[in-house]
């Protein structure tokens, strides 16, 4: 998935979330869900933004600023003040695979801002393995993303206790 594919998936998800939600029923609390995948580590936009249909001119395109890691953190911060019971998370890849800015301080600086914008699950992907199926993921970021969900991955016994195993 290109760097401009995912900044738009995203930034569809993000303004899904953004829509009005139909009034709650008696003694339920509604809930937002932000997700996120493929984010590779690409912390910065992609150069000249993201290309898309052009809506007022059929068969023409046109680029609009998207994607980086702070455009995402301002968009779950708006959708989290209007929709206060919100939770985000991500459905693997956040990591590997990711430019020289992430990638040579091993993607410490994604897990960093993730923390930041309060990525409170994430599964794994094939990507969180790049670095090989033994890797351990050290604990300060394992407790940059609260908790990685995954089948028996080399992930699980770092933080017994807060790792969920999915069978």
């Amino acid at each position: 998935m290109t760097g401009r594919a995912w900044a738009f998936g995203l930034l569809a998800l993000l303004a899904l979330g953004a829509q009005a939600a139909p009034a709650p029923v008696p003694g339920t609390v509604a809930v937002t869900i932000l997700a996120i995948n493929d984010l590779h580590g690409n912390l910065e936009p992609p150069p000249g933004g993201v290309t898309v249909a052009d809506p007022d001119h059929p068969g023409q395109s046109v680029n609009v600023a998207a994607g980086g890691i702070a455009r995402i953190a301002t968009l779950v911060k708006q959708v989290r003040a209007r929709h206060p019971n919100s939770v985000l998370v991500a459905a693997g890849d956040l990591t590997g695979a990711s430019p020289l800015l992430s990638g040579l301080l091993r993607d410490e600086p994604t897990l960093a801002a993730l923390s930041r914008m309060g990525l409170a699950a994430s599964a794994v992907g094939n990507h969180e393995f790049d670095q090989g199926a033994n890797r351990q993921v050290g604990k300060d970021q394992m407790e940059a993303v609260a908790d990685f969900l995954g089948a028996h991955s080399p992930y699980t016994p770092t933080l017994p206790g807060r790792i969920g195993r999915v069978n």
